[in-house]
């Protein structure tokens, strides 16, 4: 008698880490999520203002007891406000969907596909972290912003439901026939095989490195709402701030520069602050799918990207990088989701950049030019402009108004080097254009990702053969789009034939 064959073995569990079956049931957030809630209702109110208010009621309550009793109550009622939203807010994995439901009084059901998860950010900001929960975002294709965000979760959660959106997106390419998936949105006979690796780990020193590459007074920026509040924050000086009284030439010689030298300096101070607070222990990870990001101090932020996703790498260089020989890479994906790697060497960018390619060997040499035509198009154009200007200030500050016609010679010299320094270049499966001033950009776009291509031309260029190529990407109003003009026409419709032929030819998801 013949034995029958043995069974099929089961397939590999997933290599993740996390527990597939632990969304499979509605989940709840964490129940420290009320007082979660609870902390972040006071910090919307604010410490001062509820302290202020204490006082007021104090000093016109007629008793304590009632006091306490108005607390007690208005406690009572935030309490069952968060407790119910608490309860009603449930989400979970069936059948390749992350689905949620919430609401008190009505109720709202809320579907996302796997498909179309771009990434699961998970962050743990500073109120997460004293209750030892994060905050997890799901960005999709086609939203601006996160989809949906679950306020308090534990970090096993949100971690089996990254690992979940990134192991659909190794094993279920976005357009991949329904007839490979299974029931549950799976593929049959796919699971995970990369294992995790870090590939870039920013130590202390180069984080102060990326701080101080900065803009200098970009600090500043942090500063911006207390200009409103000046003339009332002076009035809390316990002291009164003295007027100085000085001639015009000795304020020129030593008090301007040295305010200049004071606010530069706090300026680096505040970068060096926001910068170890946003990308301490900056870390970069290799996925099954992608790439993850975690990095922070107080709040800790983890955002995952599937690399056959991403729209456009962006390589920026500025002029105070490059005495440190750093530069910054940029995945641009759809949506929010975009991952920005500061501080990174020659070697990492070019690790960083064959991974966002996804296999495809990109544009090695950027050797063509735009036509120097621009420099005469955009001289001509400013100073018609500021000749109009001048026109209308003569008639209120009379001879003064002719200093706008300086800026026609700066609009020559700066569109004249840009002209110089422009490149952009084409290969058989990408185009990239680098910009360059006193900084250095680089955009690099593979043909296939592109959604569509436009060859215009204005007046100017038809007089002389000349043509813009317009280039879309897929939600190009997040991810940025790629525009190259003044360049011969015959090259702007080669630009559109060869992406026309890899749209054609390469069956692969843009997406």
């Amino acid at each position: 008698m013949i034995e029958p064959p043995p069974p099929p073995a089961a397939p590999p569990p997933p290599t993740s880490g996390t527990d597939p079956g632990l969304l499979s049931e509605p989940q709840r957030q964490s129940p420290l999520a009320i007082v979660f809630l609870a902390l972040r209702t006071i910090r919307a109110i604010g410490i001062v203002q509820i302290v202020v208010g204490i006082g007021f009621v104090l000093s016109r309550s007629p008793s304590i007891l009632l006091l306490v009793v108005g607390a007690v109550i208005i406690g009572a009622v935030l309490f069952s406000i968060a407790t119910l939203n608490w309860w009603r807010y449930t989400f979970h994995i069936e059948n390749g969907e992350v689905r949620v439901n919430k609401g008190v009084l009505s109720k709202q059901a809320l579907t996302v596909p796997l498909d179309r998860v771009q990434s699961v950010s998970i962050e743990q900001k500073f109120l997460h972290r004293l209750v030892g929960l994060v905050q997890v975002s799901l960005d999709t294709a086609g939203a601006q912003t996160a989809e949906f965000a679950i306020d308090a979760v534990d970090q096993k959660v949100a971690t089996a439901l990254q690992s979940a959106a990134a192991d659909h997106a190794a094993t279920v390419p976005t357009g991949a026939p329904s007839a490979e998936r299974s029931v549950h949105g799976d593929l049959l006979d796919a699971t995970p095989t990369t294992a995790e690796q870090v590939i870039i780990k920013h130590d202390p020193m180069r984080i102060v490195k990326v701080a101080l590459t900065k803009a200098p007074f970009s600090g500043l920026a942090v500063l911006a709402p207390l200009v409103a509040f000046g003339d009332d924050i002076i009035d809390f000086v316990p002291f009164d701030i003295p007027e100085v009284s000085l001639s015009v030439g000795l304020w020129l010689v030593w008090f301007i520069p040295v305010a200049i030298l004071i606010v530069l300096i706090g300026s680096v101070l505040l970068n060096l602050i926001s910068t170890l607070l946003q990308d301490w222990d900056l870390t970069v990870t290799r996925t099954a799918s992608g790439l993850r990001r975690n990095a922070g101090l107080l709040s800790k932020t983890s955002v995952a990207s599937s690399l056959p996703r991403v729209q456009r790498i962006e390589v920026d260089e500025g002029v105070i990088e490059r005495f440190f020989h750093l530069h910054t890479t940029t995945f641009h994906n759809i949506g929010d989701a975009d991952m920005r790697v500061p501080g990174c060497t020659e070697d990492q960018v070019a690790e960083l950049r064959q991974l966002g390619l996804d296999g495809a060997l990109g544009v090695s040499h950027l050797d063509r030019l735009v036509s120097p035509l621009e420099v005469f198009k955009a001289t001509r154009n400013a100073a018609v402009f500021f000749v109009a200007v001048a026109i209308g200030l003569f008639f209120a500050v009379q001879w003064w108004a002719l200093l706008v016609l300086l800026l026609i010679p700066w609009v020559y010299l700066d569109t004249r080097r840009r002209t110089r320094l422009r490149r952009w270049g084409l290969s058989s499966d990408a185009i990239a254009d680098r910009h360059e001033f006193v900084g250095r950009k680089t955009d690099e776009v593979l043909l296939r990702k592109i959604n569509s291509v436009q060859v215009t031309q204005s007046l100017f260029e038809r007089k002389r053969d000349l043509a813009t190529v317009e280039i879309e990407l897929a939600g190009s109003a997040f991810s940025g789009s790629l525009s190259i003009g003044m360049i011969p026409l015959s090259e702007a419709k080669a630009v559109r034939d060869q992406a026309l032929f890899v749209a054609e030819t390469d069956t692969r998801a843009f997406m």
